[in-house]
């Protein structure tokens, strides 16, 4: 779980992260939580925010298709994430970019 979160926030995640599970009909995998925020955050700073929620649906399209084909979740998502991240800028861009 992410460190800067309260324990109020923590909790408020855990709740509404098994609430969205439930009502998708998600098992209880394990969620590299700090990997996927991580990354969201970059994309977020690096580019534009409204980047970030289609960048995390094709996230899940493409390791939903991955495992689809054979391929183990974990080694999906995994790959996914460093391949999304190596298109992130490196430095941030100007507000005015933004």
């Amino acid at each position: 779980m992410p460190k800067d979160l309260s324990p109020a926030e923590h909790e408020t995640l855990e709740r509404w992260l098994a609430a969205v599970r439930a009502a998708l009909d998600v098992p209880d995998t394990e969620l590299p939580l700090d990997a996927v925020l991580g990354l969201t955050g970059r994309v977020a700073h690096s580019t534009v925010r409204p980047a970030v929620p289609p960048t995390a649906y094709l996230l899940g399209y493409h390791v939903a298709r991955a495992v689809a084909a054979g391929e183990e979740e974990h080694d999906a998502l995994r790959r996914a994430l460093r391949t999304v991240g190596d298109l992130v800028p490196a430095a941030r861009r100007t507000p005015e970019e933004n």
